[in-house]
């Protein structure tokens, strides 16, 4: 808590003004208050955030607080990724969003097309992931910019240390409602063989036991096997190899598939 928490009338003024937005950048204030010069604006923000009621995101933009504090207040932290880095929210985070993840993940992602960058905001660290060509397949889903369910998926078999793991994946996956399996698998066009390899191989042990994958996806994924590959390319352990995917498993069964009951 600061110490001097009182208001000039000047800060009283623009604060009043901008007290009902969690985010509110100095081009805003500006048309907020018109009769105010935008140097004068941004000396009263500088003050505001010096007292804790604004915290500085980046030049020119600010979280706004309720109450004066030390530290960030965040109601929505999707909205201040996709401010600070441009692109969609994906991985993890767009499972969350889609109800596919049981705990609230402090590291939100960002897929952008060409910008890998990380940045800590209190206790939220944000990251920005750079997938080139591969950045596509955005929607509007409870107003956030994130992944289409099907390109989540794609995002995280393409990433999986990004995305909990196969693990999380696969149960991401059957618990899910309404997976357009079709654009999932279009999106594997774009995808080197090996990832293939490794996505059939996943969904295929998946299908063993859940019975959730259709026929012609997997399919898909036999008709580009090519050569040897392993599950995890930089991992170590025990191995299995597999004929039929042609693919050496350092991972095991009970960690792709640790979620389910085999009881």
């Amino acid at each position: 808590m600061y110490k001097n928490i009182y208001l000039t009338a000047q800060e009283q003024l623009v604060f009043n003004a901008i007290s009902s937005y969690d985010l509110i950048s100095v081009a805003e204030i500006v048309d907020l208050l018109p009769g105010m010069s935008e140097y004068k604006i941004n000396k009263t923000c500088a003050n505001l955030a010096s007292k804790g009621y604004l915290y500085r995101l980046q030049k020119s933009l600010y979280l706004v607080q309720n109450k004066p504090s030390d530290v960030p207040v965040m109601k929505d932290p999707y909205r201040v990724a996709l401010t600070l880095y441009k692109g969609y929210i994906g991985f993890s985070s767009a499972l969350r969003i889609y109800d596919l993840l049981d705990y609230e993940p402090f590291t939100i992602f960002i897929v952008t097309s060409n910008m890998s960058r990380e940045k800590q905001i209190g206790e939220y660290v944000f990251k920005a992931v750079a997938m080139g060509k591969r950045a596509t397949g955005m929607s509007y889903y409870k107003g956030i910019y994130t992944s289409t369910l099907a390109k989540t998926f794609f995002d995280c078999f393409y990433k999986p240390q990004y995305s909990g793991g196969y693990s999380t994946i696969t149960k991401a996956m059957y618990e899910s409602k309404g997976l357009d399996w079709r654009e999932f698998v279009g999106y594997f066009d774009m995808a080197s063989d090996a990832l293939c390899q490794r996505t059939g191989y996943v969904l295929d042990m998946l299908n063993r036991e859940t019975y959730i994958v259709p026929d012609q996806a997997l399919e898909y994924f036999r008709s580009r096997i090519k050569n040897n590959t392993r599950l995890l390319p930089s991992g170590g352990g025990k191995e299995t190899y597999s004929r039929e995917w042609m693919l050496q498993d350092n991972l095991g069964r009970e960690n792709i598939l640790s979620w389910w009951n085999y009881g």
